[in-house]
């Protein structure tokens, strides 16, 4: 049977102590007991990573152990990381045809010790050795006996939309076997990144390789963190910022919040914060989630400048100003972009969560530039569009449009006034016009947070709105809160 077992290993020094792994899954091969998730759509089969800490079980020349697998579409499809004749080996089988085969001339026969494996796969590399590799205890592994590596630009089983387990091979006819009979800790699978293993762990004073926190990760689509708590669930997080203002007097448009997605495990008893960011008269504010947090877009700032930085920047001033610079501070996957560049007569658009912010062209009768797009998210179980950058304002030409997800359109003699940026949307305000100079606030931000209805507990503040999708709570925050589980 798997069981939860206390295996400490002691990680990196942190200022509340080391960082410590306290529990591990116990797999028993005898049990032909594994874990299994089935994702709901796919998410990037190119470009992903996944992590774990593995300690063997059992030891054999010849026996099957594997602790990841994904099945496929014909009875025989499946990928497999597994331990074979004490070597490590990634494989992907579709047809009967090996697509992906690296198996290491280096053997792992220790049954006391934690390898901490890392598989970065990203097939979108010219260079076939780019598209797979993989470390174990912090060290890239370039020796093997077997080497296939995926073809340019190829689709994996990972992030599909079959079953995906730990513990175990699986095929696509439902058939398991190849059980692993040892432990797992820290599982990750980041979805849309090919990470190294600094992201994961990092090198002790004694030369041992040690983890880290990894709660500032974000998994994309599909991607999860298991840490082997007990009474642990996932949650599904949508983190948008308030989105800044548009500048005045032909003015750049309103950078949009700062938007962020992924998944985090719960801990027991845990309350998480929830802050939900204000539309900026300047910059937006922060939202945050734990410790996810999205940052304020970009807006507001003075006469004849440059656009100013934030979750995405907002657009550049008259005067021929550059665009702010989005994802500021730096996160990966990137939450947002920069504003648009102004002309002489007209401004940038401000940046969207998916796209640059269009610069403005032409002399006096120019238009503004269009806000940058947002992105969409169906976490509420409704594809919605959220965090578009501002239009930029114009002397007499056409003012810029507001992105998609809520920016606000600018102004222009003639035209109308700029509006704000759509509540609740993260999106950024338009810019001013001339006759009618005066931009406008970006809009508010919004946290949404999703799980499994059997493990919700109820106990919120802040007053979201509660509702459901399939099998699971949606908690929509519009002002700040908190959640306990």
């Amino acid at each position: 049977m798997s069981v939860l077992n206390e295996n400490t290993i002691i990680g990196a020094s942190a200022a509340g102590g080391d960082y410590e792994i306290e529990q591990s899954l116990r797999f028993n091969d005898d049990d032909s007991a594994y874990l299994s998730r089935t994702p709901s759509s796919a998410g990037n089969q190119k470009t992903w990573t996944w992590s774990g800490w593995v300690k063997r079980g059992n030891l054999g020349s010849s026996t099957y152990y594997c602790f990841y697998g994904v099945d496929g579409v014909s009875p025989n499809d499946r990928t497999e990381f597994v331990f074979t004749a004490d070597a490590f080996e990634i494989y992907e089988e579709v047809s009967s045809t090996a697509k992906i085969s690296l198996k290491t001339t280096q053997l792992f026969r220790d049954p006391s010790a934690w390898y901490h494996v890392v598989i970065a796969m990203d097939t979108t590399q010219a260079t076939n050795t780019n598209r797979v590799k993989f470390y174990v205890n912090g060290e890239q592994v370039t020796s093997f006996s077997a080497s296939t590596y995926p073809s340019l630009n190829y689709d994996t089983f990972t992030n599909s939309a079959k079953v995906h387990v730990l513990g175990a091979r699986r095929y696509a006819d439902g058939t398991t076997n190849k059980f692993l009979d040892g432990y797992l800790a820290e599982v990750n699978l980041i979805d849309g990144q090919a990470l190294t293993p600094d992201s994961f762990g990092e090198t002790g004073t004694y030369g041992e390789w040690k983890p880290i926190d990894v709660s500032g990760l974000t998994y994309g689509t599909n991607g999860f963190y298991l840490p082997m708590n007990q009474e642990g669930y996932q949650i599904d997080y949508l983190v948008v910022a308030g989105g800044g203002s548009g500048n005045n007097a032909i003015g750049g448009g309103g950078g949009a919040g700062g938007y962020r997605t992924g998944a985090k495990v719960t801990a027991p008893a845990q309350t998480y914060t929830v802050t939900v960011g204000a539309g900026g008269g300047g910059v937006g504010a922060d939202s945050v989630f734990s410790s996810i947090t999205s940052s304020g877009g970009g807006g507001g700032g003075p006469s004849n400048s440059v656009g100013i930085a934030g979750g995405s920047g907002s657009g550049g001033h008259r005067s021929s100003k550059a665009g702010g610079a989005g994802n500021t501070p730096a996160t990966t996957p990137s939450q947002g972009n920069n504003g648009g560049t102004a002309n002489a007569y007209s401004s940038g658009g401000g940046g969207g969560a998916s796209a640059v912010g269009g610069n403005s062209a032409g002399g006096a009768a120019g238009n503004g530039g269009v806000g940058g797009a947002g992105s969409a998210s169906s976490i509420t179980g409704t594809s919605i569009t959220r965090a578009g950058g501002g239009g930029g304002g114009a002397y007499q030409g056409t003012a810029g449009t507001g992105g998609s997800g809520g920016g606000g359109n600018g102004g222009a003699d003639g035209a109308g006034t700029a509006t704000a940026g759509s509540v609740n949307t993260g999106g950024g305000g338009g810019g001013g016009g001339d006759a009618v100079p005066a931009g406008k606030a970006g809009g508010s931000g919004v946290v949404i947070l999703s799980m499994p209805t059997s493990d919700y507990s109820g106990t919120t503040t802040g007053s979201p709105t509660v509702t459901t999708s399939g099998s699971n709570t949606i908690l929509t925050y519009t002002s700040s809160g908190s959640y306990t589980t």
